[in-house]
């Protein structure tokens, strides 16, 4: 009997494979267990073709993320801030500031997540933070911090 696994079974088969197995196994423990289903032309066509959409949704994904890293390469995000003696700040600026003077300025929406500070900014002056917006692509982007 041939069946079209849907999750990993140890030792046996990987999620979308199409095997031969036999009828007391894929009855008695596959099918009760949701582990697999009857490979009949309709059921594997129809997984064909949602692996096909993911994988045009992912290099859709992919291309979307090529060009947000063209963009950001161009850009420099300038944040003004409050400061004191010797140019420090009061506070530090976070992921959230930046991604909210990122849309602000240059109109790219990007989730405050996506954005890595690896120290927190606390001097005025030019500094690079690191943006994952795909994880295959993590682009450098400029950011300015000046006295308000």
């Amino acid at each position: 009997m041939k069946v079209l696994f849907l999750k990993e079974v140890t030792g046996t088969a990987h999620p979308g494979d199409v095997k031969e197995v036999t009828p007391g196994y894929a009855r008695n423990f596959l099918f009760p267990k949701h582990l697999a289903v009857v490979a009949d032309e309709r059921v594997v066509d129809q997984i064909r073709k949602r692996e096909e959409a993911a994988r045009r949704r992912a290099e859709k994904e992919l291309t979307e993320a090529r060009e947000a890293a063209s963009r950001l390469r161009k850009v420099t995000v300038t944040i003004y801030a409050k400061t004191g003696e010797g140019g420090r700040l009061f506070g530090s600026v976070t992921n959230t500031d930046v991604a909210q003077q990122l849309k602000r300025e240059a109109g790219i929406d990007i989730d405050k997540r996506k954005i890595e500070i690896e120290t927190p900014i606390k001097s005025l002056g030019p500094h690079e933070v690191s943006v994952e917006l795909h994880p295959e692509i993590t682009e450098t982007l400029r950011v300015v911090v000046a006295a308000q």
